[in-house]
């Protein structure tokens, strides 16, 4: 088992090949298949930061916003008859 392992190993590292993703680097250009993952990783980062930013700015109006008043009134909001 050990030297079938080795000898799959030993093929495979001599046998190895540019890939066919990498063949924009001759030309120095990005390929499709990188416009399209640069694409995809904008819309990832795009629908993370809005509801970052949302949460963030909720945060901070929880931290420096006005602090209502949370008393109760004494008589449970029932009207004065004096």
């Amino acid at each position: 088992m050990k030297n079938t392992l080795r000898i799959v190993t030993l093929i495979a590292t001599m046998q190895a090949t540019s890939v066919f993703a990498a063949s924009g680097v001759e030309s120095g250009g990005i390929s499709l298949g990188g416009w399209i993952f640069i694409g995809f990783m904008a819309v990832i980062v795009t629908f993370q930061a809005i509801p970052a930013a949302m949460m963030f700015g909720s945060m901070m109006v929880a931290l420096f916003g006005k602090t209502r008043n949370l008393e109760r009134s004494p008589e449970n909001g029932k009207a004065n008859n004096a």
